[in-house]
């Protein structure tokens, strides 16, 4: 048997764009031939409703990098969260230093409204700007979708406390000044909350046990003689890649996991994904 772990967001799915088809077709295939594909992303399992709903057949969803899972035809799980007091802590820094930053909790995401941050947003502006047309195209998205799709509230912590039973599974800051990133990675990192980048000038925060890693040998624990893949682009798929017998990185990932990997394939944008499926593992 084998069993495919494979990231979304710059893997699978360009940021905002369309799924390409051959992508769904080898879940498809990989499934009628026994084997499992698994979704495992950054994402809350809130994000994934539109993606889900374009899938002819259910499959396994770890989502959260690790935070939590769905398995076909179960409850959704949330095992590995950050605790009250940590995302005291985190938030407390971040209004500090004057940082936009989101909550993701199980029931979507909640941040400030997004005018408060107007000088943040253009700092990030200028910055992805300079990076080409592909990144200002990320940054439009990404402000719409702060803005149309998450849920403003006048202060997140106190919100929070007012709501003990949503369950944060994790924060997460865009920042354009990377001098200040690195200053970051080191207020927020404790022994309750580890700090990785995710994408093009974004943190996130998360419970130590919220990893792509972790999440993958819990789940091998019920297949301990399949091989396992894993597909990713970003520093937040490392942990994945470190774990799996066969890591893969699509064409448009970062060096720093090209250089963790046994297979370099396809981008994203071409079905990358797919076009490996169909050409190693489709018997």
């Amino acid at each position: 048997m084998n069993v495919v772990f494979c990231d979304i967001d710059g893997t699978f799915q360009d940021i905002g764009g369309a799924v390409p088809q051959i992508n769904y077709d080898a879940i498809y295939a990989l499934q009628n031939q026994g084997d499992h594909f698994v979704f495992i992303t950054g994402r809350g399992y809130a994000q994934l409703t539109e993606l889900m709903d374009e899938l002819e057949s259910e499959c396994d969803v770890i989502f959260s990098n690790g935070g939590g899972y769905k398995l076909v035809g179960q409850p959704i799980q949330y095992n590995h969260c950050l605790t009250i007091e940590e995302s005291q802590r985190v938030i407390a820094i971040l209004e500090a230093r004057n940082i936009f930053y989101h909550v993701h909790t199980n029931e979507g995401i909640i941040l400030k409204a997004v005018e408060n941050y107007a000088t943040n947003i253009l700092a990030l502006r200028q910055k992805l700007q300079s990076m080409g047309d592909t990144e200002k195209q990320i940054m439009d998205f990404k402000e719409e979708f702060f803005k149309e799709q998450c849920q403003h509230v006048e202060d997140p912590f106190t919100y929070l406390a007012e709501h003990p039973e949503l369950k944060v599974m994790k924060i997460e800051l865009m920042e354009a000044s990377d001098e200040e990133h690195e200053i970051l990675r080191e207020l927020l990192g404790s022994e309750s909350a580890d700090v990785f980048s995710s994408f093009i000038q974004c943190l996130e925060i998360v419970n130590p046990k919220s990893s792509k890693g972790n999440a993958i040998k819990e789940f091998m624990r019920k297949f301990p003689t399949a091989k396992s893949y894993g597909i990713g682009d970003g520093e937040n798929d490392l942990a994945m890649l470190e774990v799996v017998d066969i890591p893969v990185a699509v064409g448009n990932a970062k060096e720093i996991v090209k250089e963790q990997c046994q297979k370099i394939i396809g981008d994203c944008l071409d079905g990358g994904v797919g076009h490996f499926i169909f050409k190693e593992i489709i018997e």
